[in-house]
């Protein structure tokens, strides 16, 4: 009878290891590094509505860790930067411009939002005054941190017309020495920095503007 019984376990156990699948190790896909890298670049849109989420100072550190990796003629790094992300601050400097006669069109296309479309983050970035390339190298320096950003999932816009209108106003123009850059510098561009409540398409670019040459 014992034998019996042994024997009815041995073809249970045969028959629940026959079911138990060999384990496989999958590897998986290889990562193509380029492919990610082109994703980003034809996916980043300038964005011009921010939610009322502050972006973190952690990531604002990590974008400007990749802006300053931008590369400069003969790596002379003519540029400064300087971010904002104090909303009272924000809008105090928006206050003295939209009240101003030179920022009167700025303001009249913002409405009641701040000039920074009410983004919780700008990057304020200066040029070195007489470098020949330094307008060059702050362009590079803020595609840097613009991509980071949109592979971040944060919104951007670059902007040099509300720097117009910030400059053209005394009390702006003041109050902006605050941002402390260096004698020989003036401000150039800034990015307005935040996590979008919009979603714009990419618009058309015109491919016929570059051309092979035999």
């Amino acid at each position: 009878m014992k034998t019996f019984k042994n024997m009815l376990m041995g073809v249970g156990l045969l028959v629940l290891g026959s079911c138990v699948q060999p384990t496989v190790n999958v590897e998986p896909a290889p990562v193509n590094k380029a492919d990610i890298v082109i994703e980003n670049i034809m996916t980043r849109v300038s964005v011009r509505s921010f939610t009322n989420e502050p972006v973190s100072r952690e990531d604002l550190q990590t974008l400007i860790k990749v802006g300053i990796q931008a590369p400069s003629a003969n790596n002379r790094q003519d540029w400064e930067v300087r971010v904002i992300d104090n909303q009272q601050t924000l809008n105090e400097i928006s206050d003295l411009v939209k009240k101003s006669e030179a920022g009167a069109q700025l303001a009249a296309r913002v409405g009641d939002k701040t000039i920074f479309s009410n983004a919780p983050a700008v990057f304020f970035i200066a040029q070195e005054t007489g470098a020949p390339y330094s307008g060059v190298d702050t362009g590079l320096l803020s595609e840097n941190i613009m991509l980071a950003a949109n592979a971040m999932g944060l919104g951007t816009c670059y902007q040099a017309g509300t720097v117009r209108a910030m400059t053209s106003v005394p009390e702006a123009v003041e109050y902006l020495k605050k941002l402390g850059f260096s004698e020989n510098y003036e401000l150039l561009n800034i990015i307005l920095v935040g996590h979008p409540a919009e979603n714009p398409a990419v618009k058309e670019r015109d491919a016929s503007k570059a051309k092979f040459v035999e």
